[in-house]
């Protein structure tokens, strides 16, 4: 029985590394993105570079997580859901590294009007990755605590999706004003979407997280 704990205890703590990678991750795309706004490609492709050794830190976490899972950690109702769990934390570091690589090899030339709602969609998102992470924490420590940033990941989402949507509109009607080409419309729209992707794929984990707690608690 101890050593079954000890496997469980092990597991958390991988658990809350492989967030904190994710949200470095996170941090390293922040820093890129005002290269991009400026177009300077060279510093771009750095801290792609970065950013993918950065997931791939992540991988490893997870894989070590999965070793764990399959040695027994956790009694069989609660160990799908944290390997679900684990994997939905994953696709955020696999996001964010696919939206890196998206803006390094696009080479798009970013229209000067977009910065601030952009910028905008950053911090909002940065929230949510950063509720994330603390999420994670709570769980094993506060599940009430857990929940609730569960809740405001929910409410972030929202916004997130709000500001895509504005974008989105803004970038289509810079097109039909011909403010804009379709080469720069389409290569703004893969960013954006890959952008609000990111902060989906945070919701999903967290909605992971709800599910467990709504089991925990009977």
């Amino acid at each position: 029985m101890r050593k079954f704990f000890l496997k469980e205890s092990k597991v958390e703590l991988y658990a809350k590394e492989h967030v904190k990678k994710v949200y470095e991750c996170y941090r390293e795309f922040e820093k890129l993105m005002p290269h991009f706004y400026n177009g300077d490609y060279e510093k771009v492709d750095i801290l792609t570079r970065k950013i993918s050794a950065l997931e791939h830190e992540a991988d490893e976490i997870r894989r070590k997580m999965e070793m764990g899972f399959y040695e027994g950690a956790f009694l069989p109702f609660d160990r799908e859901d944290r390997i679900m769990l684990t994997e939905k934390v994953d696709k955020v570091a696999d996001t964010i590294e696919s939206t890196a690589f998206t803006i390094s090899l696009s080479k798009v030339e970013f229209p000067a009007d977009f910065q601030k709602d952009f910028e905008a969609f950053m911090e909002v998102i940065g929230q949510i990755v950063k509720a994330l992470d603390d999420c994670i924490n709570f769980l094993e420590e506060d599940l009430t605590e857990a929940i609730r940033k569960a809740h405001e990941i929910e409410k972030l989402e929202e916004k997130a999706d709000e500001i895509e949507r504005r974008i989105l509109t803004k970038l289509y009607k810079s097109y039909r004003d011909e403010e804009i080409g379709v080469v720069k419309l389409l290569g703004m729209k893969e960013v954006t979407v890959h952008l609000g992707n990111i902060a989906d794929r945070a919701e999903d984990a967290s909605d992971r997280v709800l599910i467990i707690a709504a089991k925990r608690r009977g």
